[in-house]
């Protein structure tokens, strides 16, 4: 209903699926929720709002910090089921698989931005940290932020082995020392 939670504070950095939901599967929906001012750390599958989400998130935003080791996202930590209409303002820190709106995406995203700052070591995407299956999809969304990597370093997503992406584009400063792109840092298979 519009509601926002306030000064979310979660440290719990040698826990996995952490946020303010571990997991959300299937059957489940986060609708019209925002949180403002949080802090977020863990250490894998990590995200402002659902380490992992199976199911829906829709029309929800993050603003604050999320940190952790792999799979780290500024919304999401793991995203195998539906994100729509949603943003993250986020600082997004971590080591593998670190995105401002979700570490791994194995699911849908469509109509979402991100404006964190995001870094880490190896697949560092604004917007998407790996597109990790071949039905993972982006569809009208972008990042406006800066990411700063080792490898596979991406303003929009960075790496995408497998899946597709429509209508994205990505505006920021992208840093790192091999594979490195404005949109993607490494693509692997198929075409936008």
């Amino acid at each position: 209903k519009g509601y926002k939670i306030l000064n979310l504070y979660i440290n719990l950095p040698s826990s996995d699926y952490v946020g303010l939901l571990s997991r959300v599967n299937s059957s489940g929906s986060i609708l019209n929720l925002g949180l403002e001012n949080s802090a977020v750390i863990g250490k894998n599958y990590v995200g402002g709002l659902v380490g992992s989400n199976e199911g829906r998130v829709d029309t929800c935003h993050v603003n604050g910090t999320v940190s952790g080791t792999n799979n780290v996202g500024g919304l999401a930590g793991n995203n195998a089921g539906t994100l729509n209409k949603c943003y993250s303002t986020n600082t997004v820190t971590g080591s593998s698989s670190v995105g401002g709106l979700a570490g791994r995406n194995a699911g849908t995203i469509s109509q979402c931005y991100s404006t964190c700052n995001t870094s880490g070591t190896s697949a560092v995407g604004g917007l998407i940290g790996t597109n990790a299956t071949w039905n993972a999809s982006l569809r009208r969304c972008y990042a406006w932020g800066n990411v700063t990597g080792t490898s596979n370093v991406g303003g929009l997503i960075g790496s995408m082995s497998w899946g597709w992406a429509f209508e994205t584009y990505a505006v920021g400063h992208v840093s790192g020392s091999s594979r490195v792109g404005g949109l993607v840092g490494y693509r692997f298979f198929l075409s936008f």
